[in-house]
């Protein structure tokens, strides 16, 4: 079916459910989907993340999950301290809206919301100016990559005012964009400089590993998450673009995320599942403990086990599993936790890591889980308002989105979500790239510096490769 007969069809059914519309209903949603025959989806993916303002990238290649999102149809917003509270409240008055499939879509728990929650519950700064502590939406256009090729979902907001015209007409452009020659194409020979170490400069970001490992000796903390950002220069953002929604062939076993707003691109190749929900099965990741891989595999064999075996690692990791597993134990009636981590072996680095799944209690919401779960230990410390409180007067950068979570969620309760780490976000040609270590007693302030650029390397490396 080529791109006119899907807009006739598309025009009919719109017809029809205008005139079948109950001018009684506050409004309603519309579902049209479509397949691409015939296009490339890296491509279809890259010209439209570059033509549109808004766009949502998510893949989790493990699971042959990709999509991309574009648009905005309903949108959620909260900068306020109740963001959870304010996401439930809006939520139960859009699921009230009717929502009418098109073209075998009835599978589909519509609506389907992607979006963003920061690492703090607020934003303040420049460097985040284009993203809000709680943004979610239902996007106007979701291509996703199947078995069977592309597909596009068009999702519309009906109302008794609404028109064919506009809706036609954003169709037609939506197949310009993917038709049409891009506005630019990728720098392939691109040449990036990094500029500065945006936290500080090295010996003083060590010197703040000092004074928290100092803290914890006088029992006043268990565990701070510190981090980091370094700021590159002359990254063309195409080619970031590219080479982002391409990283899912090497990173298998990770997160692959891009939220564009406005002007600003946050992206990320995260190894961490904060929590997923299918029904009333949640299951969560505790990944806290990092080794570099070995250049032999005898050498990677002797990293891993010399993780395996540490104490300062083994401790940072039960302070992570443990808060799972008590706020699971709050809202499940069973609670499944392996007795000892794995390796989680990535290109770069190894991490241990340990599964813990639970069975939700009947009508407990997946946001209070996620309320009781974010910040984790593995992102923040423990206990966690100490913790928090030294990031705040130690870090002294914004953190935004860093260390926040991301992800999906649908009418019906199922949703994944992941941690944003491994994380940039680029303005313009700047690119700011993040990356942290959880200090314990015995942690020592090079190695962890060491630590931090190693998770850099999974931003670095898609610059120079």
């Amino acid at each position: 079916m080529n791109s006119d007969s899907i807009i006739q069809k598309f025009s009919k059914i719109l017809q029809t459910h205008l005139n079948n519309y109950s001018g009684e209903k506050s409004g309603s949603l519309l579902s049209y989907r479509f397949p691409l025959h015939g296009y490339n989806y890296d491509r279809v993916v890259v010209s439209l993340i570059n033509s549109n303002e808004s766009a949502f990238y998510f893949q989790k290649p493990s699971e042959n999950v990709r999509f991309l999102g574009i648009g905005k149809v309903l949108s959620v917003r909260s900068d306020s301290y109740n963001r959870f509270d304010d996401l439930k409240t809006a939520l139960s008055g859009i699921k009230k809206l009717p929502v009418q499939h098109y073209n075998g879509t009835t599978d589909d728990n519509l609506p389907l919301f992607v979006g963003s929650m920061s690492f703090f519950p607020e934003i303040n700064g420049e460097m985040w100016k284009d993203y809000f502590p709680s943004d979610w939406f239902v996007p106007e256009f979701v291509i996703s990559e199947t078995s069977k090729g592309c597909v596009v979902s068009y999702n519309l907001n009906i109302d008794k005012k609404s028109g064919n015209q506009p809706k036609i007409a954003r169709l037609e452009q939506f197949f310009n964009q993917i038709n049409g020659p891009m506005s630019s194409v990728p720098n392939k020979s691109f040449t990036c400089q990094r500029v500065k170490e945006g936290s500080g400069q090295t010996d003083v970001w060590m010197d703040k590993v000092s004074s928290v490992v100092d803290a914890i000796k006088r029992n006043e903390i268990k565990k701070v998450v510190l981090s980091r950002y370094i700021t590159i220069d002359r990254v063309d953002s195409l080619s970031i673009i590219e080479k982002i929604t391409e990283a899912g062939k090497s990173f298998k076993d990770c997160y692959i995320f891009l939220y564009k707003s406005g002007l600003s691109l946050f992206m990320g190749i995260s190894p961490e599942k904060l929590a997923s929900f299918s029904g009333s099965a949640v299951h969560c990741n505790a990944i806290a403990g990092s080794i570099a891989r070995g250049r032999t595999d005898e050498e990677d064999i002797r990293l891993g086990e010399e993780l395996l075996n540490s104490e300062k690692n083994l401790d940072e990791h039960r302070i992570v599993v443990n808060h799972i597993q008590s706020v699971l134990s709050r809202h499940c009636s069973t609670v499944m936790v392996d007795r000892s981590p794995v390796l989680k072996k990535l290109s770069y680095i190894q991490h241990l890591y340990t599964p813990v799944q639970g069975v939700l209690h009947r009508g407990v919401s997946l946001f209070r889980v996620l309320e009781d779960l974010h910040p984790t230990p593995a992102v923040g410390g423990y206990p966690l308002e100490p913790a928090l409180k030294i990031i705040r007067e130690m870090e002294q950068y914004e953190r935004g989105l860093y260390t926040g979570f991301l992800g999906w969620f649908d009418a019906e309760g199922n949703a994944d979500f992941c941690v944003a780490l491994r994380s940039a976000l680029l303005v313009g040609n700047t690119l700011h790239a993040f990356a942290g270590g959880g200090i314990v007693m015995d942690s020592k302030p090079l190695e962890e510096y060491e630590e931090t650029e190693i998770k850099l390397q999974a931003i670095t490396s898609l610059l120079y490769p």
